[in-house]
């Protein structure tokens, strides 16, 4: 059969020559030349699996804050690294997401993601990248399918497509981190790093050494929230860049500036204003909804300058944003890689009065404050910023005059906490109200060695029973509950707590994050020939940040009452006769400090430039003090936060136990609102001023405060 047969009898087929050489017409174009940015805007698909509010083609314009540090990561800029020190939920992830399509589609080569942990690696596949594989035709014909039949095939881990591969690893284990050359380095969230993988160095450390085959041509992308200060990964290379902020333009005066807390106000309902920002220029009223057109028009300005040059200013005029604007890696900033800071404030869907509200209910709650320091400032917790002296403590509590041993009108529950030392055991009770109010009513020594003599068991157990009277008089209250320390004298603290179900047996920790008051383990309790007799519950406590607050709640002792006379939140009082200055003294016993502070300050200078600038903190004991009295107190107070908790306590809660236990007659409508009713306000001789219907004084760093 010829070909003029087979073109009559198959009329329709397509010529062989047309076909093959439109082929090679479209396999020899060019390749377009896109950003990243350019290339997501056109080929990138949001897959609604994603959880994004934006299912379908993915535009930069929504978040055009995304559109400068992604496009660093092209194969031409001449970027080397790419830092972002962002609050949650900004686009993070995202930008990884893009830079994997780009990579598939326009510049294959090796690449590796890097999570915290095996659990986010796999909810990262699965929530974001393989939903944008699939949803995304233009790339999901380049990546081999998931088959567990074919072993050249893509897995949830490793995404291979022509001319190279992905491989999603995450931190906690160094076999991933080994074996292979990497071009391009993405790491998510590395302040959830551990430090060391099996014994091997940082995770970071481990995953940038695959890259030295590729030199000046390897690209790495790392994005994350903050972590605590001094021992802050993202922050340490921020700093190290060329520290770059979003400046957008007033909607009044159309000056430039970098949005920042302090320029938040709270709502005015006499004005109609809700929660707004404030110009620093022309104090005009910034509203949610400038928002979109003050990022659509605003630039990253690096703040860092070289030594001697002109700072950045805080507010730069429309007619000079120009000469500020200086791309990355060029001009000023040519010597360092570029690092961006971005807050919850330029979120597009983040309502401002959503930040003010986790800030205000964050005050005295150290937790609550690392959290929205990290997660929404996208700043590094800083938890040293108080330090407190104890004359001042000894000060505030005679100009207090509280009496002791007697529960305070506001108070409703008391808890005991004994510190055991091989001379004795230490013991504080605390009497706890609402809004984190905290009062010392009694303290007691009772002297003898734990570990060999009953006496000082015998005077605790009693102690333990005693009641105490309230303010009224009209009737007696016992502890609510009681801890023990078990750091010293391990078994016969064990043996005191196992038989009384209000005693706690309490284990300080020292890691950062751990709860206040964690979940506890049963331990065994020996006779003398080692057989179970009986067992106990052991209650973690996560020392450093109790530690912290009850600094806090010291400093806010001495900082004294508000303009409106009300105490802040998270304030710890002390009977008069109570607090002596041995007591202060040891309640001030210890300090927040660098780890290596004592290494730095003894060592050769030699070996003191091997030492890391910025290590981690921790809280340390004055040399030659004692902190008998603050760990006791930090007890106390763990065991307070888990009453709260556990009864789940609210103002109105709160105040049902009061009246329970002091009696309804002349009950204030608000407990710490009537002067004449509450120890802990002062008299007013006229109505205080709402904050809304004044300017708003000169924020204070909530560091002062919490």
């Amino acid at each position: 059969m010829t070909i003029q047969d087979i073109r009559i009898r198959f009329p329709d087929l397509p010529n062989g020559a047309i076909a093959i050489f439109r082929g090679m017409a479209a396999a020899s174009q060019p390749t377009e030349d896109l950003t990243l940015s350019e290339h997501a805007d056109r080929y990138r698909k949001v897959s609604p699996e994603s959880g994004s509010p934006w299912p379908g083609d993915f535009r930069t314009d929504r978040v055009p804050y995304l559109r400068e540090p992604q496009d660093c990561l092209h194969p031409d800029h001449p970027a080397r690294r790419v830092t972002c020190r962002w609050a949650a939920q900004l686009g993070k992830s995202t930008a990884i997401e893009n830079w994997f399509c780009f990579i598939v589609d326009q510049a294959p080569g090796s690449m590796m993601i890097v999570l915290p942990t095996l659990e986010e690696a796999t909810k990262f596949n699965r929530v974001k990248l393989q939903p944008t594989i699939d949803a995304s035709k233009r790339i999901s014909h380049k990546v081999m399918p998931v088959s567990s039949r074919d072993e050249q095939g893509s897995t949830t881990s490793f995404k291979r497509f022509a001319g190279g591969f992905c491989q999603i690893v995450n931190a906690g284990s160094s076999k991933g981190l080994q074996m292979v050359s990497i071009k391009y380095l993405a790491m998510d969230e590395v302040t959830g790093y551990p430090k060391d993988v099996d014994g091997r160095g940082s995770p970071r450390g481990q995953a940038r050494a695959r890259q030295k085959m590729y030199g000046d041509l390897a690209k790495e992308w790392q994005g994350s929230t903050p972590g605590v200060a001094g021992e802050c990964a993202i922050t340490d290379d921020f700093e190290a860049g060329d520290q770059r902020y979003r400046y957008v333009p007033c909607p009044h005066c159309s000056s430039y500036q970098a949005l920042s807390f302090d320029m938040m106000r709270p709502a005015e309902p006499e004005s109609d204003l809700p929660v707004h920002m404030r110009c620093l220029s022309c104090d005009g009223v910034i509203l949610d909804g400038h928002k979109r057109d003050m990022n659509e028009r605003g630039h990253w300005i690096a703040r860092r300058v070289p030594e001697g040059a002109d700072p950045v200013p805080a507010v730069i005029a429309g007619s000079e944003i120009e000469q500020w604007i200086c791309p990355p890696c060029e001009g000023r900033c040519r010597d360092w890689q570029p690092s961006y800071h971005l807050w919850a404030a330029y979120a597009p869907r983040e309502k401002w009065a959503e930040i003010w509200a986790r800030w205000e209910d964050a005050q005295g709650d150290v937790t609550k404050m690392r959290t929205f320091c990290q997660q929404d400032l996208a700043e590094p917790y800083d938890p040293g910023g108080v330090t407190v002296e104890w004359e001042k403590i000894v000060e505030a509590a005679k100009n207090e005059l509280l009496p002791s041993r007697i529960i305070p009108s506001w108070a409703a529950l008391v808890v005991s906490a004994a510190d055991v030392q091989g001379y004795g055991i230490k013991w504080v009770v605390y009497a706890i109200g609402a809004r984190d109010q905290i009062q010392l009513i009694d303290r007691e020594i009772f002297e003898g060695a734990p570990d060999q003599s009953d006496e000082p068991w015998i005077k605790l157990s009693d102690a333990q029973a005693r009641t105490y009277p309230i303010e009224s008089g009209a009737r007696e209250k016992g502890i609510d509950l009681n801890g023990v320390d078990s750091g010293w004298a391990t078994d016969r603290v064990y043996r005191f707590c196992a038989g009384r179900p209000n005693v706690y047996a309490l284990d300080g920790r020292e890691p950062i994050g751990l709860p206040w008051l964690g979940t506890p383990v049963k331990k065994d309790i020996k006779d003398h020939k080692k057989r179970v007799v009986a067992k106990v519950l052991l209650y973690p406590v996560g020392l450093y940040d109790v530690k912290t607050t009850v600094t806090a709640a010291m400093a806010n002792l001495v900082q004294g009452r508000a303009e409106n006379g009300e105490w802040p939140r998270n304030t710890v009082h002390f009977a008069s006769d109570l607090c002596d200055a041995d007591f202060a003294k040891e309640l001030t016993a210890e300090r927040l400090v660098d780890a290596d502070e004592e290494a730095r300050s003894s060592v050769s200078r030699r070996a003191r430039r091997l030492i890391k600038p910025k290590a981690g903190r921790q809280w340390k004991k004055v040399v030659g003090r004692m902190n008998d009295w603050f760990d006791a107190t930090v007890y106390a107070f763990a065991l307070a936060w888990h009453l709260q908790n556990k009864r789940r306590l609210t103002l109105d809660r709160w105040a049902d136990l009061v009246r329970d236990l002091h009696g309804d007659h002349d009950e204030p409508k608000d407990l710490f609102e009537v002067a004449d009713q509450n120890p802990f306000v002062k008299p007013r001789s006229e109505p205080v001023v709402s904050a809304a219907s004044k300017p708003r004084p000169p924020r204070k760093k909530w560091r002062s405060y919490s």
